[in-house]
């Protein structure tokens, strides 16, 4: 039995900011359907178990608030299911982030598109993406009982590696000039752990040393992060990583079994070198590595690291980003950042979610269209929840009108409550 669907926007992928996507559209009147492969909604916060929700703040001295719209809507269905899901703190780097449980983060997310009537299909692939001249007309779908056809009018692409752009033909850019892209990290979870004893980057740093100088093998990076929450002895550690070189399931294998060795090792190096870690348990690995650059969008505009450090305002924004570009180019040492004004943000305009060569295409999350340091700034999760609605307004304004309009597109975002 043939099945076929008919909406006026799909989405692919479901992280933050396909959510974001989804959630924006709908509530701008158009009928959407969202694509994820995998079990649950939120990506890189429950897939890889990130546990940080950076950039809804400035970062730096006299945080001020820059991302609101769905990220609000968010943070609304988690408290509903626990006051206790979120914690906003000032993290090791001196940043306003808020931390959050990722199991509640999944609820959360099947709450919100529930209600406001977004449509999701889980454990589905897109395999193929039809095209005619310079638009996408429809995505062939994989799911356990077979294959299935999507028709739509727009799309967003929402999955962090631009594999829809990539199917569909659409121009993509990989890595920086050189085509070196940052390291990816597998987070791990460790319970059991005295948190009255020194957690930070400079603790991890030596423990790892320690354990470099012991023997331990496959350590890597040597300063990282610990994040943790008030009243749990639960612990996300970010440490093992790799330099992805592909994205084929070869090379997704080498970097999934090297990542996941590497958490036994740390975990030995914390028992054995770092206090308070010494009855330490490992509850989690992943369940999936993330990535923090990879294929993204060739827009009509590129986000430059001058934007970023200026803290460049826009006619045609449509999101505000409020990180600075964190640099994680390295296996062995601790990323770099390169400091911005506090208190101020950028704007992304809405060229940079755009496709450069296909007209009703749009990027959101970390595959905009930035250079290398700009996207090492608007990569993360507040980024992209916003970048993700602006996108999601966007095709379903087009979708509804055959037609964009960066005016239009702002407006229906601040009737939404986003910032911009």
């Amino acid at each position: 039995m043939q099945r076929d669907y008919t909406v006026d926007v799909l989405v692919a992928g479901g992280g933050t900011s396909g959510v974001a996507a989804a959630v924006g559209a709908s509530q701008a009147g158009a009928s959407v359907l969202l694509i994820e492969r995998s079990a649950y909604l939120g990506g890189e916060g429950t897939n890889a178990g990130v546990g940080a929700l950076c950039a809804v703040y400035t970062c730096g001295d006299n945080p001020v608030k820059c991302v609101a719209g769905v990220c609000d809507m968010v943070l609304e269905e988690m408290h509903k299911l626990s006051p206790n899901s979120t914690e906003t703190i000032i993290s090791a780097a001196g940043n306003k982030n808020i931390n959050f449980r990722p199991e509640y983060m999944k609820v959360a997310l099947d709450n919100l598109m529930d209600r406001v009537n977004a449509k999701y299909f889980l454990h589905t692939s897109i395999v193929e993406v039809q095209r005619e001249g310079e638009s996408i007309t429809a995505a062939t779908c994989q799911d356990d009982e077979g294959r299935f056809t999507v028709h739509a009018k727009s799309f967003v692409d929402a999955t962090g590696d631009a594999n829809l752009s990539h199917m569909a033909g659409a121009k993509t850019l990989w890595g920086d000039s050189h085509g070196q892209v940052m390291a990816a990290t597998l987070p791990f979870r460790l319970c059991g752990v005295d948190l009255t004893k020194d957690m930070s980057p400079s603790a991890v740093e030596r423990a790892v040393k320690a354990g470099k100088d012991a023997g331990i093998p496959n350590l890597t990076r040597e300063r990282g992060f610990i994040l943790k929450m008030s009243g749990s002895q639960e612990v996300i550690v970010l440490l093992p990583s790799v330099i992805p070189s592909g994205l084929s399931a070869e090379e997704l294998t080498k970097m999934e079994k090297f990542t996941r060795g590497q958490a036994v090792y740390y975990l030995e190096a914390f028992r054995r070198f770092m206090p308070g870690m010494e009855n330490a348990e490992l509850t989690m690995i992943g369940p999936s590595i993330g990535f923090r650059e990879t294929r993204r969008l060739a827009g009509k505009y590129m986000l430059t690291a001058d934007d970023v450090l200026g803290r460049r305002k826009s006619p045609e924004g449509v999101a505000r980003g409020g990180w600075k570009p964190e640099i994680h180019s390295s296996l062995n040492e601790a990323a770099t950042y390169l400091d911005v004004p506090g208190a101020s943000w950028y704007d992304i305009p809405l060229g940079c979610l755009q496709s450069v060569d296909t007209g009703n295409l749009y990027g959101s999350g970390r595959l905009i269209c930035a250079d290398s340091q700009a996207m090492a700034a608007s990569r993360v999760m507040g980024t992209c929840l916003a970048t993700g609605h602006a996108a999601g307004v966007a095709a379903a304004l087009q979708a509804k009108t055959g037609r964009v309009d960066v005016e239009a597109v702002r407006s229906e975002l601040t009737r939404q409550g986003a910032m911009i």
